[in-house]
């Protein structure tokens, strides 16, 4: 495997990133971008651009390249420095800068491979950094894993809805023990909260077109759920308004965006069973 490794001047990550390489055996090239490097990445950003991601304030480095994949970030070049692509599901793009690591999903990796993902979060921890994780409720066993060896400070749980309607909402199946297994693994963690997008429901049904919301009702009783696992009624609980725009499925973008007075009525159903639910600002 030939493998390019793009780093910027004074890049603490790049440096981890390189430590790890050094330490799995990894042969790379390290291109300098404002050295020596610069021109290879020119070429390289522009034959790649639309691999590469750019925020407000910029390219986010390291990014690897192995002439056919692109890595971009430390956590995602760790994970396909460890076991190829096999880790693409728990680890994704982190917007997180400073000593913390996000962008890590429990639930959208293969469990088979929970051993590389905790090789790889343990090396950033080992380094400093304080890792986010978000789940929605699948791979329970992964999140044990997380707290039994003290690699979590922060989990942010997506309770999708009351379990009714889990599966529906999720589009696959689910195992109810699992998830609430899961809501009480959340509070054992140093930081955490529960959180449910109020989201749209496809009908079921054959030729029906009938889009709806999860009813004020239906968030109570998610709510009801959390208390009822966890034995408390004070649980950190966010309600996050569903963005139409966001989206690729033509169906939903046509719906309108809820309003915040929309949502008061979906905080006082919830708030019957957990107290302190707030709504995202919109």
């Amino acid at each position: 495997m030939n493998v390019t490794l793009f780093t910027a001047t004074g890049c603490a990550r790049c440096n981890i990133a390189k430590r790890f390489m050094d330490e799995q055996g990894v042969a790379y090239a390290e291109k300098e971008i404002k050295g020596k490097g610069k021109e290879d990445f020119q070429r390289f950003y522009r034959d790649h651009r639309q691999a590469i991601r750019r925020s407000e304030e910029g390219v986010q480095f390291p990014i690897l390249s192995d002439g056919t994949e692109i890595r971009q970030g430390l956590a995602r070049v760790l994970a396909y420095t460890q076991v190829g692509s096999g880790l693409d599901g728990f680890f994704g793009y982190g917007d997180r800068t400073g000593g913390w690591v996000d962008g890590l999903h429990v639930s959208g990796g293969d469990a088979s491979e929970a051993d590389a993902f905790n090789t790889v979060l343990r090396f950033l921890k080992k380094n400093g950094l304080k890792l986010e994780f978000d789940t929605d409720g699948r791979n329970a066993g992964v999140l044990e894993r997380l707290l039994e060896e003290g690699l979590g400070d922060r989990i942010v749980m997506d309770v999708k809805g009351p379990l009714s309607l889990y599966a529906r909402i999720l589009g696959v199946p689910i195992d109810d023990t699992e998830i609430r297994k899961t809501i009480r693994l959340v509070p054992r963690f140093p930081e955490y909260r529960f959180e449910t997008t109020v989201a749209p429901l496809v009908p079921q049904e054959v030729g029906s077109h009938r889009i709806r919301y999860l009813t004020p009702d239906e968030i109570g009783k998610t709510a009801e759920l959390i208390h009822e696992v966890t034995g408390d009624n004070r649980q950190p609980y966010v309600l996050r308004p569903f963005r139409p725009e966001h989206v690729s499925d033509e169906r939903l973008k046509s719906l309108e965006d809820l309003t915040q007075r929309d949502l008061l009525s979906y905080r006082t159903a919830a708030r019957r069973h957990q107290v302190y639910t707030e709504i995202e600002k919109l």
